[in-house]
């Protein structure tokens, strides 16, 4: 674009400041190519929860999901997810789930890693030969669903051990667990799912051991050869002191939680995600945040497999949840022996949740559809202390979600990791395979001469493209005259005060601009008082007109008198 833009500029006998419409025609090349990801369709059927089950086809930040977003990539009841880059989720209402507690509504899960993207591994089958319950001691938990739009996928609280309803009639379920309809759900289909909730402490996941079945290790240690080396190295100095895998998976979480900052707003990296997210990337959203902690538990061999789902949604009863489409989430299950597959999240929850509110925010005052329910405008429903007991349930056996949510006391000042680390995001001291002691930084990352606070110099190319994007943009606020219009508004809305003879001149030209806008120019020859009537101004025109005259044949003026004058022109400009 650049040297065709050079040429014609060139055979017209354009001038040299005319080049800004080429560099403006460029940068808005360079920022969209930048923005707009195009994921080519995998050779299987994907979902979108807005739409149904489709043709593979080209997904973009504009078709993508039925309505224009990208929900669709993220919860695919396919056998394939790709991760994106820009994200944008909807708000509108997909679910209403009555459970007998809160939880996590899971739609699927996934085995193999590709390095950018994720791949479900075997068949689906009958309800009767897949449900079943963890290897553990377990509590029950009853749910219903009721979709509020077609929709595909059928969530359900790990592990699912009964469906009944008229559409399990035909459901079936993934290698994985996972639950899925044999046709799209319509509006108000409801189905009742009984799952049975693995219970384990901190204490007893610290002490499952390794003793993993052949089946597990051959399936969910899997990685990609391409994956570097770094990554298991990195792993194996944050987690130096962890002498178990729940410690392991807590410290990974965390760390990830406390050192990455939550954003929809991403570029996908070219080469491995979970490489690209540990070492150079800042922040991400859920698909980053889980594949990296998936990743680096395999490389500890240690189980895992990366989930797709919805959050617990608003609570609008004490048993009754609005689950939305930006409720759509991905985390990470471990599998700890003699007890199943335990949930752990390492996106950062309060980011991820005022994300969510920003948008229904911005969906209700656009008046869109389908974003509410009859209970859900009343806001967050806030048991009291009698029902948070019943909630809870008040038995005696502790769940998961009550573990020891601690890192480990043996952690002390001379741990690879610290306590202290996740409190305050500081430098964390590890220990390199000579034993030596380096600083990494708050990401991570060790920190050497010359290079920035990621590890990464910008190159040639990048500064390049940013001269040209800031050049572009420069140009087209010239082109447009916006740095002239917003100069002007910002002038004519605000005066700050000098002295008075001064404030009462700007107040003035402020009064005569206004004029101009709302009647016509005075003309040349034509007095103060002649236009004033011509364009029949009112009294507080008048007034400060009447001031400046004053000023102007008396020679003075007060305090008093020039801030009258702007107050008054200020009462003019609102009302413009």
């Amino acid at each position: 674009m650049t040297l065709v833009g050079a040429g014609e500029l060139g055979r017209l006998g354009a001038a040299v400041s005319e080049a800004d419409v080429v560099a403006t025609v460029v940068a808005v090349a360079i920022v969209a190519s930048a923005t707009v990801t195009i994921v080519p369709a995998g050779a299987a059927f994907s979902f979108s929860p807005d739409g149904g089950l489709a043709e593979p086809a080209p997904i973009s930040a504009d078709s993508a999901g039925g309505d224009g977003t990208l929900e669709g990539s993220l919860l695919s009841a396919g056998e394939d997810l790709s991760i994106q880059g820009s994200l944008e989720l909807t708000s509108k209402v997909r679910y209403l789930v009555e459970s007998d507690e809160e939880s996590y509504w899971r739609v699927g899960a996934y085995d193999l890693y590709t390095g950018d993207g994720w791949v479900r591994r075997g068949e689906t089958g009958p309800l009767d030969r897949r449900l079943g319950s963890p290897a553990g001691r377990s509590r029950t938990v009853e749910q219903t669903y009721r979709a509020m739009s077609p929709i595909g996928t059928m969530p359900a609280v790990w592990r699912p051990s009964d469906v009944a309803g008229p559409v399990a009639e035909n459901a079936r379920v993934t290698r994985l667990g996972g639950l899925q309809p044999s046709t799209p759900l319509d509006a108000n289909d409801t189905y009742r799912v009984t799952s049975e909730v693995p219970i384990a402490t901190g204490t007893e996941l610290r002490n499952a051991g390794r003793e993993y079945p052949e089946s597990i290790t051959n399936q969910y240690l899997q990685l990609p050869d391409s994956t570097p080396e770094r990554v298991a190295e990195r792993t194996e100095r944050l987690t130096a002191n962890a002498d178990n895998p729940y410690d392991t998976a807590r410290i990974i979480e965390q760390w990830l939680e406390s050192n990455r900052e939550y954003s929809l707003n991403v570029s996908k990296p070219s080469g491995s995600v979970a490489d690209s997210f540990l070492f150079e990337m800042d922040r991400g959203y859920c698909t980053y945040y889980a594949t990296t902690m998936a990743t680096m538990l395999r490389t500890q061999d240690i189980p895992s497999r990366f989930v797709v789902g919805y959050t617990s949604g608003q609570r609008v009863a004490e048993d009754e949840w609005v689950v939305r489409g930006h409720n759509s989430h991905a985390w990470v299950e471990v599998y700890f022996p003699e007890v199943g597959w335990i949930r752990f999240d390492p996106t950062p929850a309060s980011p991820r949740d005022s994300t969510a509110q920003q948008d229904l925010q911005s969906a209700r005052q656009a008046n869109e559809t389908d974003v509410d329910t009859n209970r859900s405008r009343g806001g967050e429903w806030t048991p009291t202390p009698t029902e948070t007991e019943t909630a809870t349930g008040g038995g005696d056996q502790p769940s998961f979600d009550e573990r020891d949510m601690s890192i480990p006391d043996y952690y002390g000042p001379d741990s690879a990791f610290t306590r202290d680390d996740f409190a305050t995001g500081g430098n964390v001291t590890v220990s390199t395979p000579e034993n030596s002691t380096t600083t990494a930084s708050e990401n991570g990352s060790q920190e050497r001469p010359g290079e920035d606070s990621d590890g990464v110099i910008p190159g040639i190319e990048q500064l390049t493209l940013a001269a040209l994007v800031v050049f572009g943009f420069a140009s087209v606020v010239r082109r447009s005259g916006l740095a002239e219009r917003t100069y002007r508004a910002v002038w004519l809305r605000w005066q700050p005060r000098e002295d008075p003879a001064t404030d009462v001149d700007r107040a003035f030209e402020r009064l005569e601009y206004v004029l101009e806008r709302r009647h016509r120019e005075r003309r040349p020859g034509e007095t103060v008082n002649d236009y004033l009537s011509t364009v029949e101004a009112d009294e507080r025109a008048r007034r400060v007109a009447e001031i400046r005259e004053q000023m102007r044949y008396a020679g003075v003026v007060d305090r008093a008198a020039a801030d009258e004058t702007i107050e008054l022109v200020d009462e003019l400009v609102g009302g413009d």
